[in-house]
């Protein structure tokens, strides 16, 4: 099998499923004074959701029909609104001044975690039409593209397609830096999500986890 036939392989199943139950399980452990429903609320909704996608493409992301596009779009959007009301929540929390510090600081980490992993998921759905789209001949070069990754200008990788580990990669160097790195934007909603995004990683860091500090002190 040629390089070129493995790398336009459809994208596996396993990573972008096990960043889900990460993002899940980390709900699970949130404190119950940060959060808006029970504890189980997301996970229990994040796991019907999930496994229809999974039976529908146990192995690899091969096939799309409307309604698994939408489920999947679905769940990336429901585990971002989730993680932004556990950030409003922590605010809340915070502006009232009956924090405990210990409990804020692994709160803003989880939180931290969960963003990176949510985000990456809609990066992932969005470009392109998503994972499955991406693979189809003559979308790639579209003008669609939300996003241009440095391979797509060597030609050495023209035939390199991203997978949701490049979009998770994204994702943490825009909660790290507060600004694309290598990778950029480049339609207007992307860039507005990735400008959000970077508005809620500068609450996390200057205002969540030093108040939280301050507490403990």
């Amino acid at each position: 099998m040629s390089p070129t036939k493995v790398r336009h392989q459809h994208e596996h199943r396993f990573p972008v499923a096990a960043a889900i139950l990460v993002n899940l399980a980390l709900a699970l452990f949130l404190p119950s004074q940060v959060l808006f429903f029970p504890s189980w609320v997301v996970p229990l909704l994040g796991v019907l959701l999930l496994v229809p996608l999974i039976v529908f493409n146990p192995r690899r992301l091969s096939r799309e029909t409307t309604w698994s596009r939408w489920l999947s779009f679905g769940l990336a959007i429901m585990l971002t609104v989730a993680n932004q009301l556990t950030v409003i929540r922590t605010v809340m929390v915070l502006l009232n001044g009956h924090a405990d510090g210990g409990a804020v600081l692994l709160t803003a980490l989880q939180v931290w975690v969960s963003s990176i992993i949510a985000f990456g998921l809609v990066y992932w759905e969005l470009d392109r039409g998503g994972p499955v789209a991406r693979r189809r001949p003559g979308l790639w070069k579209s003008d669609e593209a939300d996003f241009q990754f440095p391979q797509e200008t060597d030609e050495r990788t023209a035939s390199w397609r991203p997978v949701y580990l490049d979009y998770l990669y994204v994702g943490l160097t825009n909660m790290v830096a507060f600004s694309p790195t290598d990778t950029m934007p480049m339609t207007v909603r992307a860039k507005m999500i990735m400008a959000y995004q970077s508005v809620g990683g500068f609450i996390l860091m200057a205002l969540v986890i030093s108040r939280a500090v301050n507490i403990i002190a």
